[in-house]
């Protein structure tokens, strides 16, 4: 999971779901290496599955400028949550 990958320029959030559940080592081919032409051998999906605001259609949503909802010339805040069931770290996501 790609929680936040950005720039002044542009966000996106990304998504790279795998074929194996819970936490994996991967080592070999499971790795998807594309240095040996195994990117996509690997267990994962190392493309992903994106969302950017500009090209879903919010091009004034992130950018340089007063005129950006989100202005990245001010300072951002970035707030990460996984919520849980119960509430508790240990908990089943519930999102």
């Amino acid at each position: 999971m790609d929680i936040w990958e950005a720039n002044r320029m542009a966000a996106a959030f990304t998504t790279h779901p795998c074929a194996v559940e819970g936490p994996f080592a991967c080592s070999g081919v499971d790795c998807g290496d594309g240095a040996k032409g195994e990117r996509y051998l690997g267990v994962c999906d190392k493309d992903g599955c994106d969302m950017n605001d500009y090209r879903m259609g919010a091009q004034s949503y992130y950018g340089v400028g007063a005129e950006f909802e989100v202005d990245t010339t001010k300072p951002v805040k970035v707030v990460t949550q996984f919520l849980t069931t119960d509430g508790t770290d240990a908990g089943d996501l519930a999102e």
